[in-house]
């Protein structure tokens, strides 16, 4: 009795071990998804027109430790290519623009997070790489969705939801014309890996893979 019991103790442990991961991963993906879906429905309600809004583009890189990079939203308006980056947090957020760590405050608990500015520079880079566009064309743009306060300046392109409005109601110079803007979503289109299950399941991989569970590994991506 004793040697069959053991052995059930561990599998139920080790289930216990994989449901909580599993369930943690699948909660941030839900809280990230609800996020995005709020940016879409202000993005497609104040952006200036004539735009482009592209969602969840996961791209190809030459990098062996992160071999995509995934990027929330990318809005191509005359005024450029809006690089967004949303945040479905609550909590207040303490930070400074220049440092890489930023904290998220709850009473007396303090969670370190990366700089989202500094995250969402890396997605711009690799999307540079598809064009032939100056720099200026490029705005790196971080959104909160969630209920966090924004306790200290974190800088002109980070904004709570509320704000997105006004922040595209400013005047600035036009960049690209229609048909640049059209080749800019056709090369983004041509380059984005296809939405799919299989991608969605190789993300909450990843997800759970910066949880720190021992012997997640990543699935292969589909072929572009």
């Amino acid at each position: 009795m004793f040697i069959l019991i053991v052995p059930l103790i561990l599998v139920v442990a080790a289930g216990f071990t994989f449901l909580f991961g599993f369930r943690e991963g699948r909660l941030s993906l839900y809280r990230k998804h609800i996020g995005e879906a709020l940016v879409i429905q202000t993005l497609e309600r104040c952006a200036p027109r004539p735009f482009h809004l592209l969602n969840n583009v996961t791209l190809r890189t030459v990098s062996q430790a992160n071999p995509t990079t995934q990027i929330d939203h990318i809005l191509v308006t005359g005024s450029g290519i809006f690089v967004i980056e949303t945040k479905h947090y609550s909590g207040w957020i303490f930070g400074d623009p220049a440092r890489p760590e930023w904290r998220q405050v709850f009473y007396r608990k303090k969670i370190p997070i990366k700089n989202p500015v500094f995250q969402n520079h890396g997605h711009i880079e690799e999307l540079k790489k598809l064009f032939k566009l100056d720099a200026s064309a490029f705005h790196n743009l971080v959104i909160f969705s969630g209920q966090a306060e924004l306790k200290t300046a974190l800088g002109p392109n980070v904004l709570p939801l509320i704000s997105v409005p006004h922040y595209f109601d400013t005047v600035r110079p036009m960049l690209l014309d229609e048909k640049t803007m059209t080749y800019v979503v056709g090369r983004i289109e041509m380059n984005r890996i296809p939405r799919s299950n299989e991608v969605d399941e190789y993300h909450v991989q990843a997800i759970l893979k910066r949880l720190r569970k021992p012997g997640q590994r990543l699935p292969s991506l589909p072929a572009a």
